[in-house]
């Protein structure tokens, strides 16, 4: 389960809570790096690849750059949390953090990676490591041997690196990229209060469902928001359209 940020409110009981942006914006840009890590045919891939990253795993080298194309791949955490790999030259996959074998293998073998000399080794420098031994610290804890052994069994199936791209595909079977997915998966355990249902089921115009949207998740307009918002609330929060100087909130109107 992807745990993305939902914006709830004091007033929300029991509803799903209005989508923080952040969620709206990371589903679109996601696609920037779907096309990033695949090596996609495209002139900025390409480029960037070929500039940047010919020896250097994206995500474990220092951002440079633009300022557009940091913020594209400070995504890559929440990428690779969705995304997993399957092993072509292994020059995009760090060999402990990354999901290429199952489960990352920091989680495995927490006591052998304390040993590690490089904690964001690729999987194709350590494939192409004359002695594994060599890239941990000497002498291990008898926890980390026993750990060393155990990967070592694990990595001798693996097929050792080759001349293909790594091919990155996704936790809901395959692929393909979509923001449509995204927000499948982000909210796959999570159930919507049947008011929410009623509202967009109901045969009325799109400008009463949205009205009424914004009612059940408090976001209306209210002079109460306006002040939260700091915007201008002409010197109070009082009712306009009573004399009973109320406080102007939902629950008021």
């Amino acid at each position: 389960m992807v745990a993305w940020p939902v914006v709830t409110t004091p007033k929300d009981k029991g509803g799903l809570g209005v989508l923080n942006l952040r969620l709206q914006n990371d589903a679109l840009l996601l696609k920037h790096l779907d096309k990033f890590y695949n090596r996609r045919d495209i002139p900025w891939v390409q480029l960037i690849w070929w500039k940047y990253y010919q020896e250097k795993v994206p995500h474990a080298a220092r951002e440079i750059r633009s300022f557009w194309w940091k913020d594209i791949l400070r995504l890559s955490n929440l990428f690779r949390r969705i995304a997993r790999c399957t092993i072509g030259d292994g020059s995009t996959v760090l060999f402990w953090d990354d999901i290429w074998t199952g489960h990352p293998l920091s989680e495995q073998y927490p006591r052998l990676l304390s040993f590690s000399k490089d904690s964001r080794i690729s999987v194709k420098d350590v494939m192409n490591a004359e002695d594994f031994e060599d890239l941990f610290y000497l002498p291990l804890s008898q926890a980390a041997f026993v750990e060393f052994e155990d990967l070592q069994e694990h990595l001798i199936g693996l097929p050792g690196p080759q001349s293909e791209d790594d091919v990155w595909s996704y936790i809901w079977g395959n692929g393909t990229y979509t923001s449509q997915r995204l927000y499948k998966l982000v909210f796959a355990n999570t159930d919507a209060h049947p008011a929410f249902g009623w509202i967009w089921k109901a045969k009325c115009t799109p400008r009463i469902k949205f009205f009424a949207w914004l009612v059940l998740v408090d976001r209306l307009n209210t002079k109460d928001m306006l002040r939260r918002r700091h915007c201008n609330t002409q010197n109070d929060d009082l009712c306009v359209l009573c004399s009973l100087e109320t406080e102007e909130d939902i629950q008021h109107c």
